[in-house]
């Protein structure tokens, strides 16, 4: 069986990166620009869209990520701190980022973490796929959200802005959600 490392090393070296970052980044990452310690964290960086977006908004952007491949793409970026780990042994440092960027992964085991690692006012900005007809899911579902789930898991945030829609108007079977809330 390819293990995670393998398999994001193996997408990242045959697809060409994606250099648009998050639309939700870019309408909400304002909010928390105008906190004093401008440090980010990009949960799952990929190729780095939304870290780049996010050191050239101002921000030193911790990007973390299983991928060798992807982290070395990241490596000697001015402003980027890129981390190559396993995310199911990683803990996030408390009280530590303004703006924290979660974009189409999902380890519920990291929402308690995600919380405290923001700063007083920081914001989280979060995307994600959502269940929405698994009975023709070909993708593991344990990596997708149920309905309202992500709600929920940051209600102790102050929550600003919550959705869950098609990602594609002509495909009706891509849900995901979007949350944008301030620590």
């Amino acid at each position: 069986m390819i293990s995670d490392k393998e398999k994001w090393d193996k997408k990242h070296k045959e697809n060409p990166p994606n250099t648009t970052p998050l639309e939700l980044l870019k309408n909400y990452i304002h909010l928390a620009q105008d906190c004093e310690y401008k440090v980010a964290l990009d949960i799952a960086c990929g190729m780095g869209r939304n870290s780049y977006f996010m050191r050239d908004s101002g921000f030193i952007v911790d990007s973390i990520d299983i991928s060798s491949t992807a982290i070395e793409s990241l490596k000697n970026q001015h402003n980027i701190n890129a981390i190559c780990v396993d995310l199911d042994d990683f803990i996030i440092e408390e009280n530590k980022y303004a703006l924290v960027v979660n974009s189409f992964f999902l380890d519920r085991r990291l929402f308690p973490q995600i919380t405290k690692s923001l700063k007083k006012n920081g914001i989280l900005i979060f995307e994600t796929f959502v269940i929405n007809k698994p009975n023709n899911t070909p993708i593991n579902i344990n990596h997708m959200l149920h309905k309202n789930e992500l709600l929920r898991a940051f209600l102790n945030l102050e929550i600003l802005f919550y959705e869950e829609s098609l990602l594609n108007k002509n495909d009706d079977s891509t849900l995901v959600a979007r949350l944008v809330a301030r620590g």
